[in-house]
């Protein structure tokens, strides 16, 4: 149900839906001939746009997330690599056996480059499907192909394909590598996405170092202006992060908001 409800509530949230919305209600109260209304959703649509669009707000609220968790080096010894899912093309993958890759792409690369370092280390990849109505093909199978054109040996390859949202990703990934104290596990997903990730991990007991991929933003800076196209990606991974912060902390999923 939790996945559900989340699903319709982020379709109604998504500032990039919000702009629409508001634009095709204004146009239908200007056929109407309800200027009034028409003019106030026109203004309120006019100002998202100055803020997702003009303004360099998506970048400022997504550096906020990408500089809670930065990495602290290499560590002396790694037991574990756990590497989450999230944005892989499926479809693209079984129509034309080229895999396409949005956010995963840098969360595979930077869980290779851990278990290349650390020969003997687990690597876990972690994720089912995160499609309403499910997939034919799991994001970790999907990883299976992509790690082979990497070079990883197969036989490393463990597996965890029934998750289909974060909480999900390290619960199960949890039950397959039964984590023993002392062992150092690293977290490899998007940085914008680690505070939700970690706040999950705290929350189940695993003890784990964070490993961020994909930054989109630097460490300090302003940048952003007149950037709509790209804002309007960025505005609505931001917020759904900030939003899934909230719900994951209010739910009792993460340990922190």
């Amino acid at each position: 149900m939790f996945f559900l409800l989340s699903k319709i509530f982020w379709m109604l949230a998504a500032p990039s839906n919000i702009l629409l919305l508001l634009a095709a209600a204004a146009g239908l109260c200007l056929l109407l001939r309800l200027r009034v209304a028409a003019r106030r959703l026109g203004m309120a649509a006019a100002l998202l746009f100055v803020l997702i669009g003009i303004l360099p707000v998506p970048n400022v609220m997504l550096r906020a997330l990408e500089n809670q968790y930065p990495r602290v080096g290499w560590p002396a010894r790694v037991d574990g690599v756990l590497i989450l899912s999230g944005g892989m093309n499926l479809e693209m993958l079984q129509t034309r056996g080229v895999p396409a890759m949005e956010l995963s792409k840098g969360r595979l690369v930077g869980g290779y480059e851990v278990a290349r370092r650390y020969p003997d280390a687990k690597v876990i990849f972690s994720g089912g499907s995160g499609a309403l109505g499910g997939a034919a093909m799991s994001e970790a199978e999907g990883s299976r192909y992509v790690f082979a054109q990497m070079g990883l040996d197969s036989k490393r390859q463990i597996l965890e394909q029934r998750s289909r949202n974060t909480y999900e990703t390290i619960l199960f990934a949890r039950e397959i590598a039964r984590p023993r104290p002392g062992e150092v596990w690293l977290l490899a997903t998007t940085a914008s996405h680690m505070p939700r990730a970690m706040g999950v991990a705290r929350k189940l007991g695993w003890v784990m170092q964070p490993w961020p991929t994909d930054y989109m933003t630097t460490p300090s800076g302003i940048s952003g202006y007149f950037q709509y196209p790209v804002n309007l990606a960025r505005i609505d991974m931001a917020m759904h992060e900030w939003l899934g912060l909230l719900v994951y902390w209010l739910d009792g999923k993460s340990s922190e908001p």
